[in-house]
């Protein structure tokens, strides 16, 4: 399978229910299969019922400081994968201009028309659903202000990745994250750095589950401050 980042051949990493593949370049563990139609949208209803609603507001709070340090005060936020729509409440509560965007509510990004980009995106919880990544990030860098961040929040293996290999499949094994079925790509700060440099962006990550990435700007130097 070629990596979904990168496009190096990867070979077999895991299998038990769903065969999952290692890049050797940028460490992105994957799969292609993944659930579909109706029951993934069964799937999806189901998280958006068990939601806690104080999830959210903490959420927000820890997005809200990152965007303060990279960006400062946005004027237009996308809630890119906005779900049951909690999360774009909460900003909504704190006074901000924020869109939810979600397939199963308001459509697919390449379907909308904004009259206007955005200088925030954030994307809770959804990166590991993308089975395209480049396309979706292709539609994501066109609605992107030309000084504008994206912030993705999905869980890391950087606890495990640079284990012996041998090491690293037990831990995975044992990783309840990669049983979810719409689960399809596992990332790490090298997978991140190497996503952003392709795409023409710099990355930072915080903790073992956020990230946030910016577009290098014509007169900055290239390189990457993850």
């Amino acid at each position: 399978m070629n990596c979904k980042i990168c496009a190096s051949n990867s070979p077999e990493f895991f299998h038990d229910k769903r065969t999952f593949y290692l890049c050797p370049f940028c460490s992105l563990i994957f799969t292609d299969e993944t659930l579909i139609g109706e029951e993934a949208d069964q799937h999806y209803k189901q998280q958006w019922d068990n939601q806690d609603e104080q999830f959210w507001v903490d959420r927000a709070e820890d997005l809200l400081a990152l965007i303060l340090r990279h960006k400062g005060t946005p004027k237009r936020i996308l809630d890119f994968g906005s779900g049951s729509g909690k999360l774009s409440d909460q900003f909504k509560n704190r006074g901000f201009d924020i869109t939810p965007l979600d397939p199963m509510t308001t459509g697919y990004l390449k379907d909308q028309h904004y009259t206007e980009q955005f200088d925030v995106i954030i994307s809770i919880e959804v990166i590991e659903h993308i089975t395209d990544l480049w396309q979706e990030f292709t539609e994501l860098d066109k609605v992107l202000s030309d000084d504008g961040i994206m912030i993705f929040s999905t869980l890391l293996t950087n606890t495990f990745i640079e284990l012996p290999l041998e090491g690293a499949r037990q831990h995975f094994a044992t990783w309840e994250y990669k049983d979810d079925p719409t689960h399809v790509s596992f990332f790490n700060d090298k997978a991140i750095a190497v996503l952003s440099k392709i795409a023409g962006y710099t990355s930072w990550s915080y903790g073992n589950n956020l990230f946030v990435i910016k577009r290098i700007q014509p007169d900055t130097l290239a390189g990457n401050d993850s």
